[in-house]
């Protein structure tokens, strides 16, 4: 062997060891953890091979002792760093596998983190990646986080900062709206039937959906909204509650009496959210034949009159309220309706279409009412010049009362 093979050999022997020893301290330095060796590893790579470092990690048969934390160190490093580095692609590829890494091993001290990463980047595939991770941690963490985020959308909305739908992004809203339901907290109540009224059909019917999930009182809330929010929120709060299927029959007439009783306070409010808010409470207090609501139903009675005598297009809520009053089977209910069809009598000639409508009403209602005081009213109504259909109606009526 020559002296030149000599030294190459000798140099091998020397400068092998020397790299295997910088290698080891690379990878892990004497009363070192795994983790705490990839999270030096991690700090001192580039950003564009810190993704390979996770991807190591995640392979390494002692994963599931470590790669949850591990991942959130990585999520804060792009937290701390997102003002730099918002749009950079090795940022979001860092992002997406430290979310993916949170979720596989359902790490949820990284809760936290992982709900700042989806504020800090507002790019879609980081957002999405996020909502799909969000369920596999403990949802509970995120109910106030979300209830924030979905109040501030739908405050950009409705000021217009968000042009109408064409800049709501339904695929980031649903999911984040269906976490809502799944956590069934109360406190969301209010951003999700908000969300029920302003958006369009899809986003309003997951927000109803998520409102009927949660185990609170939500009659007490839509009651709140009724007494207190605008005519538009009064009414979608009222049908909100109605279709309710945990509604109790109870629960509804105290439903109906309170919209009618808020519908009512405004006297003269012909807003048509008003009005149907009107309309479908005197249904309700009609089928069950709610005699504690008559004082309400009075008064919608003689608004509607009020309203009928200024036009007559408003035909339709004054026999509304007569036949709301024709079920309340008392004598009070009886008497405003009397004297009205004797007024209605003493014209009876000269009447038009839409007051003949409203004089047929009468008639029934104090049919079905037997109140023998209206024997009067009928009986003129059956001999008057009335059309037949009003003609028999009346001597029907006659036949009914209790003497």
């Amino acid at each position: 062997m020559t002296a030149k093979s000599k030294l190459l050999i000798l140099s091998v022997i020397l400068i092998v060891p020397a790299l295997f020893a910088q290698t080891q301290g690379l990878l892990s330095s004497p009363g070192e953890t795994i983790l705490q060796s990839y999270e030096r590893i991690f700090v001192r790579s580039s950003l564009s091979t810190k993704v390979n470092v996770l991807s190591d990690a995640a392979n390494d048969e002692a994963a599931a002792e470590f790669y949850g934390p591990f991942c959130e160190l990585a999520l804060n490093f792009v937290i701390d760093n997102a003002s730099l580095f918002r749009d950079d692609p090795d940022m979001i590829s860092i992002t997406i596998a430290a979310v993916r890494g949170v979720g596989e091993y359902a790490y949820n001290p990284a809760s936290e983190a992982v709900w700042q990463a989806f504020l800090r980047f507002s790019d879609r595939v980081i957002r999405y990646e996020i909502l799909k991770v969000l369920p596999k941690l403990d949802i509970y963490n995120f109910t106030e986080k979300v209830n924030e985020f979905l109040t501030e959308q739908n405050r950009r909305y409705l000021s217009g900062t968000l042009i109408r739908e064409t800049e709501v992004d339904k695929d980031l809203l649903l999911p984040l709206i269906a976490i809502l339901g799944s956590t069934g907290d109360e406190s969301s109540y209010p951003v999700l039937f908000t969300s029920s009224v302003i958006y369009s059909e899809e986003l309003r019917e997951e927000a109803i959906r998520a409102i009927y999930k949660i185990d609170g009182n939500l009659l007490d809330f839509c009651i709140r909204v009724i007494m207190e929010n605008p005519p538009e929120e009064k009414l979608s709060a009222f049908i909100l509650a109605f279709s309710w299927e945990g509604l109790s029959v109870d629960e509804e007439r105290k439903l109906a009496e309170t919209a009618l009783e808020v519908a009512l306070s405004v006297p003269g409010d012909r807003r048509s959210e008003i009005q149907e808010l009107s309309r479908l409470s005197v249904l309700v207090i009609e089928k069950a034949g709610l005699v504690r609501a008559l004082p309400q139903v009075l008064k919608y009675y003689n608004q509607s009159l009020a309203a009928f005598r200024y036009d007559q297009a408003f035909v339709q809520p004054l026999i509304n309220a007569i036949n709301c009053l024709g079920k309340l089977k008392t004598a009070d209910a009886a008497q405003p309706l009397a004297l009205q069809l004797g007024l209605f009598n003493s014209r009876a000639a000269e009447l038009q279409a839409e007051e003949q409508k409203v004089v047929l009403a009468l008639i029934n209602a104090l049919g079905e009412l037997a109140y023998k005081a209206s024997y009067d009213g009928l009986h003129y109504a059956s001999i008057l010049p009335y059309p037949a259909e009003i003609v028999e109606a009346a001597k029907n009526a006659l036949a009914n009362l209790k003497w």
